[in-house]
């Protein structure tokens, strides 16, 4: 994760960190600590994340139900206000104090989530990922959202996504090639858009092996990491990276929001090769 904000601070670029405390009940803070104590040396945004598989990690229950569950949309809105409000007051043990926007972990989120982040004062949520709406993220809207709408009183800014001759795909590092990644930010900047959210993790740049040994540098993703972070540091006439801590003013345009891109097939098909060629075994 370091290397990842230290890249970007020194691009001139910002950051936001979906940062997950639950898992302090089970392990304690100082992992948590430690993460706070990174993205604050370089100046990046820290926001709030919920991954609710911790619930059954844990000898008692947090909640008086028992419940426990993959997702937060499994969850009552009650007790989803009452996990996100326990998320916010870890946060807080560690000298998190101003919280503006929400990630539910693996996208999981229903509009329960929504009254309840709303109900825990969250101004901004980026769960809503087309691409998973089928499946985890079950937000439900009039129309499918590509620009952030008001959605169940607080602002929903989406991951983005682009559509190739294989469906739908959202803008994530290891998703997406150099190229497409260039292509579909140039699109939407000649469309005016008014926000492109893109996802990453730190694991992304590790390629996993069968122990933890044998893991190693996943060089293909950390190319398109660094050649990212050089697009968009060079063009910042275009583009200009900001925190859910500091959204700028915006209209929000109907027409914008429905607005979908597509990719040029050409370049999707050089990212199969790409992928097909890093699987091989020499």
């Amino acid at each position: 994760m370091e290397f990842q904000l230290k890249m970007f601070a020194e691009h001139g670029l910002k950051a936001v960190c979906f940062v997950e405390p639950l898992h302090t009940i089970a392990l304690g803070n100082e992992f948590l600590k430690e993460i706070i104590r990174i993205v604050r040396k370089y100046g990046h945004d820290l926001q709030l994340h919920l991954h609710t598989e911790w619930l059954s990690r844990l000898d008692k229950s947090l909640l008086p139900s028992g419940r426990h569950g993959q997702n937060l949309h499994c969850f009552t809105e009650e007790e989803q206000t009452q996990l996100i409000a326990l998320g916010i007051e870890k946060l807080r043990d560690c000298n998190v104090e101003s919280l503006a926007a929400f990630r539910a972990g693996n996208y999981g989120a229903d509009n329960a989530t929504l009254r309840a982040l709303v109900r825990n004062g969250i101004k901004y949520d980026s769960s809503y990922n087309i691409p998973y709406l089928d499946s985890e993220c079950k937000i439900q809207t009039d129309a499918r959202l590509n620009q952030p709408a008001e959605v169940e009183g607080l602002l929903e800014i989406p991951i983005n996504n682009f559509r190739d001759f294989r469906g739908l795909r959202h803008t994530q590092l290891c998703a997406c090639s150099s190229e497409e990644m260039e292509n579909v930010l140039l699109q939407t900047w000649k469309k005016g858009w008014n926000s492109f959210v893109i996802v990453s993790h730190s694991f992304e740049l590790i390629q996993r092996g069968p122990i933890i040994s044998k893991c190693r540098v996943n060089r293909i993703n950390v190319k398109r990491f660094q050649r990212l972070c050089r697009f968009l540091s060079g063009n910042r006439d275009k583009f200009r990276t900001c925190t859910f801590s500091a959204v700028p003013d915006f209209t929000v345009s109907p027409d914008l929001v429905l607005e979908q891109i597509s990719m040029n097939p050409f370049l999707t098909f050089g990212r199969l090769l790409q992928q097909a060629r890093q699987r091989l075994p020499f």
